[in-house]
This record gives C-alpha cells, structure tokens and sequence, in this order.
C-alpha cells in the first residue's frame, strides 16, 4: 500500500533554510549562488517570515540586466500548508515544471514554515512505497544526445533547448558518459574589465539559459564557458544507468541513495533507450495511489 504522510512529516523546515529578502539586489542573491550552491531561494519581507516570492539562479539567466530582486522573484508562488498531503505535492510536481513547493503557515496562510522539494518526496515518501511499476512505462524514449567533441559553449545552448537536465554523451557507436549544468558551473568563468574568478560551487537543477558566446551578462560581468574546450573534458564518465524491466522502486532507491535526479535508461546490451527523471517517479507514485485507493 502506498502510505500518505502529511507534508510537515517530509518537508525542509525553515530553520534549515538559505532566503533572500526585500528590499535586496541581484549581487547578494549571486554571493549566496556561489557560496551555497543552491539554485533557488524563498523571498521573505525584511524582518518577517511572510513569504512573497521565489528566486532562482534561472531568474538571473532570464533577466540578465535587472538588478533588484524584487523585479527578479517570481510573485504568484504555489504554496502548501503542513497538514497537506504528500499526493497533494505530487500531483503539482506531475503537473508543474518547478522542483519545490513553499510550505506556508497554516493558519496566516503567509509565514513560511518550510519547503518540499521533488527529492524530498522521491526520498521520504517514494522509496518507502517500493512501487513495483515498470520503468518501461514513464521513461522518455523522446532525448537529445551529445557528442563527446562539441565546444562547450555549444553543449550548453543544446542542454538549454532540450529542456532536460543533463544530455547523454556519446561517441561514434555508443554512450560513453553524461553531461549536466554541475559540469559546466565547474568550468564557466566570471569575466569583468579588472579581474577573473572561477566558479567553485555545483548547483541544484534548474532551467538556466546559456547562449554559445556570451552566457550570462550582468553589468559588467559575463559568465562564460571556455570556447576550447570539449563536451568529453568535463563529462562525467561513470554513469549510473537503469535498465528496462528495472522497477520504479529500483531507480528510486538509486536516485535517492546517489542523489541523482535523472537516470539513462539503457537495454541488456547497453544500447540507451531514453530518461527516466524525479517527475516520472512520481507520476508513478501518484498512479500507484489512485490504483490502490480504487482497489
């Protein structure tokens, strides 16, 4: 039976939480990029928990010229409260594109309490559930492939367009590793007219927007990839792969004890068949919940 918690049971309190206020700017919402490594940050008023927004490093990649963070956040945020369930979040992950849900106060419907993330629910709710469902039956035949010599700038425009997480990498005649936006943050460098850092941190999934000459410009900083480098440089090599007839309990187990949020889904002889990612997990979780309530 796929057991139903409430989301106070799942979800990361606020205490444990990095946040942003207002009134602020795009340079402490970038420091905190870079020292954290986070990608997506709640929105508080000054000296209040009341929520009022979310900010996400794709935020900046969207509205590169824009300095305040009030005109960066997204306002009409999706919300929970800590009595809800957890189907309740996972069908507005099945539904919705974003990757965490705030978790609000329940009686000022305002104050933030905490946040739920896709993994938080793949982690604590799914891999308890064992779904025994196929993985033949939510993966993505539909993906984009990569070859291992494409410039960087040029892989990131291909990640950026395919709308997927990381691109399976391969050579003349089979998959050989797999790249994602953690592989290009090790590597992108930020540009101005007096000095040159690199960037030290990963980062948390998003839909960041990169273009094959210039990523990211912000005032005088541009963020950009090495145009001398290859795909097969910065690819991580030894990937870890689900195979068809692998359960949705199997790849959830694996995505959570190795923290991945997508896996290739590959046939006996190694041949790649398509993506499996969080999202279709949990439509399986929620398809599971409805087949048991009906049954």
């Amino acid at each position: 039976m796929v057991k139903d918690i409430p989301i106070s049971r799942i979800m990361t309190k606020r205490e444990d939480l990095v946040t942003m206020t207002i009134p602020g700017n795009r340079d402490i919402l970038l420091d905190e990029i870079r020292k954290t490594g986070l990608s997506v940050y709640p929105v508080l008023k000054k000296d209040s928990d009341e929520l009022v927004g979310i900010v996400s490093r794709s935020d900046l990649f969207r509205n590169p010229d824009e300095t305040q963070l009030s005109l960066l956040m997204i306002r009409d945020v999706i919300t929970l409260k800590p009595n809800d369930k957890a189907i309740t979040a996972a069908r507005i992950f099945v539904r919705e594109v974003f990757q965490r849900i705030p978790i609000v106060d329940e009686k000022d419907g305002k104050s933030l309490v905490g946040i739920v993330s896709r993994n938080d629910l793949v982690k604590k709710v799914i891999v308890p559930a064992k779904i025994l469902s196929d993985v033949v039956h939510y993966f993505s035949p539909n993906i984009t492939t990569i070859w291992e010599g494409t410039p960087l700038p040029d892989a990131a425009m291909m990640l950026r367009l395919s709308h997927q997480k990381g691109i399976p990498v391969i050579n003349e005649s089979k998959m050989v590793g797999i790249i994602t936006q953690h592989d290009f943050l090790k590597v992108a460098e930020i540009l101005d007219s007096q000095s040159k850092s690199r960037t030290g941190h990963g980062a948390e999934n998003d839909s960041s927007s990169w273009d094959s000459e210039s990523v990211l410009i912000i005032g005088s900083k541009t963020l950009t990839l090495p145009s001398n480098m290859r795909v097969g440089e910065i690819m991580e090599r030894n990937v870890e792969v689900c195979y068809k007839g692998s359960t949705i309990s199997d790849v959830s187990r694996k995505m959570s004890s190795k923290q991945f949020d997508q896996l290739p889904v590959v046939s006996a002889d190694g041949k790649l068949l398509g993506i499996i990612n969080q999202k279709d997990v949990i439509r399986a979780y929620v398809d599971s919940y409805y087949e048991e309530s009906i049954t």
